[in-house]
């Protein structure tokens, strides 16, 4: 049987087609999805990377940095420890920092009153690695589904040029980044946001929509910023006590009150 040239070409074309639509569904649409996830990514680095970071709000200025490694740290020592730079009103007065005590001053006969205390700054204390943890979280894992381009009048409508809230982020790498949280949008479900934003500049910029989760990450008072000294007793009981070697004195076991000794009987 014989088949047409034509019948053979359009057998051809339609072999072709589908090779072809088969080629662009394997391996040009997964590359494409690839590269509009990293786009919505606002960074592409990960949280255990991050050295350091410095929280600039409206009331404070607050550094974290990276304390004892998780893998290796002892009972109670903290992975985070938060340094008060600034702070409108004064850092907390309930909570000691962890300065090194002064040597106590021998007493005189002379009655002063005491001056009211008042907090130094900087102050060191250990942080909440809980809510460390949920910031990095939305600073890291956190998308964008839009980016706008805005003029310098609509950053400063957007509250990017007297921000809300400032991150400047230091890897250990030494690669520092600066993410600037602006107000809501018009539906009050995004925030207005920007990555290493162009100060000065005339051209229009970029600008993130982010989930609002960031706001409420930054947004918190300063004694939930500190650990508390119950929160470090609770994570000394999580720890395990080491089980005796072998060799080391060890309590001999306890008699089972339900086992009575056997009585015996009289020759």
């Amino acid at each position: 049987m014989k088949f047409q040239r034509s019948t053979l070409l359009l057998l051809f074309l339609a072999v072709s087609f589908t090779g072809a639509v088969y080629f662009y569904e394997v391996n040009v649409v997964p590359s494409q999805e690839a590269a509009q996830e990293n786009q919505k990514q606002i960074f592409t680095f990960q949280e255990d990377q991050v050295k350091s970071f410095v929280l600039t709000t409206e009331e404070r200025t607050l550094r974290f940095q990276r304390g004892a490694i998780a893998e290796s740290r002892e009972p109670g020592e903290p992975l985070w420890i938060m340094e008060v730079i600034e702070s409108t009103p004064t850092p907390v007065e309930t909570i000691p920092p962890q300065t090194p005590e002064t040597p106590e001053t021998p007493e005189t006969t002379e009655t002063t009153e005491p001056a009211p205390a008042t907090p130094s700054i900087p102050a060191t204390y250990p942080a909440n690695e809980a809510y460390v943890a949920f910031l990095l979280n939305e600073v890291v894992r956190g998308k964008s589904d839009r980016v706008l381009s805005a003029t310098p009048q609509q950053i400063r409508d957007y509250g990017l040029e007297n921000p809300q809230a400032t991150i400047d982020i230091t890897l250990r790498t030494g690669e520092t980044y600066q993410l600037v949280v602006g107000n809501r949008d018009f539906t009050g479900s995004n925030l207005y946001a920007q990555v290493d934003p162009r100060r000065g500049t005339l051209t229009a910029q970029s600008v993130l929509l982010l989930s609002t989760n960031l706001e409420n990450a930054v947004d918190r008072p300063l004694e939930e910023w500190i650990q508390t000294p119950e929160e470090s007793i609770e994570q000394n009981r999580s720890v395990p006590e080491p089980l005796p070697q072998e060799g080391e004195n060890q309590q001999p076991p306890l008699p089972d009150p339900s086992q009575q000794p056997e009585p015996i009987e009289p020759e």
